[in-house]
């Protein structure tokens, strides 16, 4: 973690909008330009990378994506989506996602032009061509999101390879595209074939792009063009605090080779990606209320737990722990505290799975310390129950080149 931003907490803390709620998001712009940066200058010249805004929707972060020049546009999965993302940027930079579009969602999309729509099913594709025929559209772009016979064994939430909501199965792929094909307002421009998210190893990654590339190849025998592939996302970040970093130099070296394998130079490949782009941008931060000892082990009770963080309760999965030392007066001299322990860290809700971190190592924590959770810039604040007992929501602060934007 930075000095600067540690600083930056440390002082955030010491004024009064902090008393008063002490919980935050901070989120450091130069992270996501550096990341941004480094596919920038590793990916094959065929990649058009779209942010996924679900992963965070912050109106300055937004702002700040749409900036960078690598960036091609946003992939959005909801009408609210589609409404915040056309502030930001043309609607013909946007792709929509999402197994369940209503009626409604896909006519706003049609009206409003955007790019793709990745159609999960022919119901679907049925429902696209009546609403185009309504409104006397020519033709509406789409990608056939097609669930994989291949399975990453490595994701954290696997997409494709089993039983899931997802797509198309591929046993079924090549004839439901001929039928969509002949629906009159729709243009199949090519698949989208997301299998998992979160993927650490960029060898695990490169045997599921070959896998997809074999599948264009027999789409493409049967006389059907794929001129647009869209991987969606996948690239991981570490939560274990272990070094355990995705290869981006290596996968984009390799992917590339693997493009010229193929022949598919002509061919635009879509990445769709959130986590990868905002994911270590950003920290959640909360003060420690209570430290208490409880049949043999010892509890830490934050300002704010799943209602403000959702996602360590959703994927059971541990965000890297720092404590920021505020040297705070003790309630009183028997005052409990932790000192090299493993504890569990939760916050005020009214239940017993309102946990953001379980048998933590903890060197040192009092009451009143500040309690910062890492690689928090990803489905964290989106996730959070945030109507669950109407406690205030978590301020969102902007850093950009060290300092602290107002």
């Amino acid at each position: 973690m930075k000095k600067n931003l540690k600083n930056i907490i440390k002082e955030s803390y010491q004024t009064k909008e902090f008393q008063i709620d002490p919980t935050g998001y901070f989120y450091d712009l130069e992270t996501i330009k550096d990341n941004i940066s480094t596919l920038k200058h590793n990916m094959p010249e065929q990649i058009s990378l779209y942010y996924a805004m679900k992963a965070n929707n912050n109106p300055k972060i937004l702002q700040y994506v749409v900036n960078q020049d690598y960036i091609k546009g946003f992939e959005i999965a909801s009408s609210g989506e589609l409404e915040i993302a056309s502030q930001y940027i043309p609607t013909s930079h946007l792709i929509f996602t999402g197994p369940g579009k209503t009626e409604y969602e896909l006519e706003q999309a049609i009206k409003s032009k955007i790019r793709l729509i990745n159609v999960e099913s022919i119901v679907e594709a049925i429902r696209i061509q009546k609403i185009a025929d309504k409104l006397k559209i020519d033709q509406v772009d789409v990608l056939i999101r097609i669930n994989l016979n291949y399975s990453l064994a490595d994701g954290t939430e696997l997409m494709s390879g089993c039983s899931t909501k997802m797509g198309i199965d591929e046993n079924e792929c090549i004839e439901s595209i001929k039928y969509i094909q002949k629906l009159e307002h729709i243009s199949v421009k090519g698949i989208h074939v997301f299998a998992a998210s979160g993927v650490l190893n960029y060898q695990s990654l490169l045997k599921s792009n070959c896998y997809i590339f074999d599948l264009v190849r027999k789409i493409e025998q049967e006389g059907i063009s794929v001129s647009i592939i869209d991987f969606g996302g996948g690239l991981g970040i570490d939560y274990t605090d272990q070094n355990c970093i995705f290869d981006i130099e290596k996968y984009g070296n390799e992917l590339g080779k693997l493009i010229c394998d193929y022949h598919f130079q002509e061919k635009e490949i879509i990445i769709e990606l959130g986590t990868y782009l905002v994911g270590n941008a950003g920290y959640y931060t909360a003060r420690i209320i209570d430290i208490k000892k409880v049949k043999g082990k010892k509890h830490i009770i934050i300002a704010g737990g799943v209602n403000h963080m959702g996602l360590p309760l959703e994927m059971r999965r541990k965000h890297p722990v720092i404590i920021i030392p505020m040297n705070e007066k003790k309630i009183y001299e028997e005052e409990p505290y932790v000192e090299k322990e493993l504890v569990d860290i939760s916050g005020p809700l009214c239940m017993v799975t309102d946990k953001l971190s379980w048998d933590q190592y903890i060197e040192k924590a009092n009451i009143g310390d500040i309690v910062v959770f890492r690689q928090a810039g990803a489905y964290c604040y989106g996730e959070g129950m945030h109507m669950f007992l109407s406690h205030m929501l978590p301020k969102e602060i902007i850093i950009d080149e060290g300092e602290r934007l107002e």
